[in-house]
This record gives C-alpha cells, sequence and structure tokens, in this order.
C-alpha cells in the first residue's frame, strides 16, 4: 500500500482488537521489541506506556510523520521508549538483536511475492534473539467471498467533517494476491472538501505456506489462532494469528 496523504486518516479507521496480545508478549519478552511496519504507532505507543520500548521500522514517511506527531503529546518517560527508523522490513539491518519482534494489522501480507516473505523472515530471524518470540498476523480469505467487491464506511471528526473511505478489492487466484483501492472523500455541509486515493496489493498466504517458510527460516511455530482471543484455529476464520520462536 502506497499510504501518502491519506495517512492522517489510517488510525480514524484501523481500530483492531490485537492491543492486549501484542502487549502480554512484549511484556513477558524483558520488555523490549522491535515493531515491523509500525505505521501511525498505533501499537507502538501503548506498548510504550505498558514499560516497553519498541523500535518501529516502517518505509511510509507519512505513516512516521503522524506516528511522530502522535508520540509528541505523549510524556516524557513514554518518548524516551519508542524509536522511529525508515526502512524496508524485507531489507534492514539494525545492528542489534530483540528479544520480541512483531507485525501487527496484516502487514507481512504487504510482501507479495515469496521471495519477498522469504526475505522478511530471514531479516526478523537475524534481528531475533536466541529464543526470542517472533509474532504476526495474516488475513485468511474465505473461499466464499466474491472475487470482486466494494464497502463503504463514515466517521465524524472534529469541526463537523464526515470521511467517507470506499475500499475495492480485487483476488488474483492466479498470482496469490489482493489488489486494493482505498477512497478518501471528506466532506462538510454536503460540500466535498477533500479527497484521496491509496492503491496496492496485498499477498494471500495460506496456513500451510507461512508455516512451511517459517519452519524453512529456522522458527519453530509455537501457537497458531483464528483471533487475538487465541481461540483455537479454523479454515473458516478471517485471521491466522502466529506466535513463533527462533531455535
Amino acid at each position: 500500500m502506497t499510504y501518502r496523504m491519506a495517512a492522517k486518516f489510517y488510525d480514524l479507521f484501523g481500530s483492531k482488537n490485537d492491543l492486549g496480545f501484542y502487549k502480554e508478549l512484549a511484556v513477558r519478552s524483558r520488555g523490549k521489541a522491535l515493531e515491523l511496519g509500525v505505521g501511525t504507532a498505533r501499537v507502538a505507543i501503548p506498548l510504550a506506556r505498558a514499560g516497553v520500548t519498541v523500535v518501529g521500522l516502517d518505509n511510509s514517511v507519512h505513516m512516521l510523520r503522524e506516528a511522530r506527531e502522535k508520540l509528541a503529546k505523549e510524556s516524557e518517560d513514554v518518548r524516551r521508549r519508542v524509536i522511529f527508523r525508515k526502512g524496508d522490513m524485507k531489507d534492514f539491518e539494525l545492528k542489534q538483536l530483540f528479544p520480541f519482534i512483531y507485525v501487527p494489522s496484516s502487514t507481512f501480507d504487504h510482501n507479495i511475492t515469496v521471495k519477498d516473505q522469504k526475505r522478511t523472515l530471514q531479516c526478523v530471524y537475524r534481528h531475533l534473539e536466541k529464543a526470542g518470540v517472533f509474532a504476526f498476523d495474516l488475513e485468511q480469505v474465505s473461499p466464499s467471498k466474491p472475487e470482486a467487491s466494494w464497502w463503504i464506511d463514515r466517521k465524524e471528526t472534529v469541526g463537523g467533517k464526515t470521511v467517507v473511505r470506499s475500499i475495492f478489492t480485487r483476488r488474483d487466484r492466479t498470482k496469490n494476491k489482493c489488489s486494493l483501492n482505498l477512497f478518501f472523500e471528506v466532506y462538510k455541509n454536503g460540500k466535498l472538501l477533500e479527497r484521496y486515493h491509496e492503491f496496492g496489493d496485498v499477498a494471500i498466504i495460506t496456513k500451510d505456506e507461512i508455516v512451511k517458510m517459517l519452519e524453512e527460516t529456522g522458527f519453530k511455530v509455537i501457537s497458531i489462532y483464528s483471533s487475538f482471543d487465541k481461540s483455537r484455529y479454523r479454515k473458516t476464520s478471517s485471521k491466522i494469528v502466529l506466535v513463533t520462536e527462533r531455535e
């Protein structure tokens, strides 16, 4: 995904139920973590409030700008615990190891090709301490879902403005990917004020495919859930939530 000027709307539509899950793992892992795809620091800042030091990596200057603006509003203790780095999850070198690395918000899906998926896992492996924990989540597409679909959401903001987000998705089964087009429109009193378009592709990765890649890279799969409440994995669930360990 591009996430350029519309990055300012990410948090408006980005609420998820994963905070407790990643926070528990981060606190348990001696309070130091690396987040890949930190975005607007939706997860990183709450972890820092819980006493975890987080290095957050992202390749979008627009998302990092939003993250820095949010962090600036936090206390000095929280600000000290979050460090942002611009970089690509499939090709980075931080010259330090972490007891816990995580990729929330199905961001791993942004690695479109198997080659890039493996490169990301190799980067994670190099930066993870021995017996360190690596956790992430993937979208799981139901075979019954239409090949193409539209959906629309809207949120009210300060100043009497309304933001409307329209999303068009189309699956390509031959290439195991899904194309996304996101349209953001800002209205006030029925008048269109702003319009933005974001686009990109995400990979469709099955449980068996990701488990095979993880094991080939040197990870031991500890748990596979269907949601962040740690419910048992099901083929019909919309999520694959994985907890692994570096062997």
